[in-house]
């Protein structure tokens, strides 16, 4: 298969013609209004919690049905305008079984904050998450202090957030009934 590779100037894209692009791409893309977004590379901290992150919840998830995806799968946002790549993605809606490309009925998305990624991921990507309507948790996780943020999806549709720091030891996640421990998501992070 021949790698697909971006020209100077990029109109806009269909959804069609943006997927048919993504499987060939050297270099990820998010898709957002027709327009593409280049994912930049990740530090080894980044890619360590995203890790322990999803094979924590492989492990414990595993058994009751759910999926875990990892940075590579996208996620559509809303009614086909926007595409994103969540660092870790929980799933359990059988549709979702059907692509292999595309999870569009998550159920808790992770993010892993960078200096690059903080702001993106903390206001304008949760801006479009939060109109998925099976999503009930958004979870943002810093890869330079021990520190999250849990989004809960309140029944009247509204959000909330907790934040939680390394003292706490832990950190919930509601829709899964679980609580996450500082100590196994940040394993193997060197954190000064």
């Amino acid at each position: 298969m021949q790698n697909a590779t971006l020209p100077a100037t990029v109109p806009a894209m269909t959804v069609e013609e943006y997927i048919a692009f993504e499987e060939r791409a050297e270099v990820r893309h998010e898709y957002i209004n027709g327009n593409l977004i280049p994912m930049p590379g990740t530090t080894s901290d980044h890619n360590e919690i995203c890790f322990n992150l999803a094979a924590m919840l492989k492990g414990a998830l595993r058994q009751l049905g759910y999926r875990i995806f990892m940075e590579n799968v996208k996620v559509q946002v809303s009614s086909e305008r926007d595409y994103t790549y969540p660092d870790v993605v929980v799933a359990n809606d059988p549709r979702d079984w059907e692509g292999h490309y595309i999870v569009k009925y998550p159920l808790v998305l992770f993010e892993v904050l960078s200096k690059s990624s903080r702001l993106e991921d903390s206001s304008d990507k949760f801006i479009r998450y939060k109109n998925i309507e099976s999503l009930q948790n958004y979870i943002l996780v810093d890869s330079e202090k021990k520190v999250v943020e849990v989004r809960t999806k309140r029944p009247d549709g509204t959000w909330e957030a907790a934040w939680f720091v390394e003292a706490d030891e832990g950190f919930p996640v509601p829709a899964l009934g679980m609580e996450l421990a500082f100590d196994d998501v940040y394993e193997g992070v060197g954190l000064g």
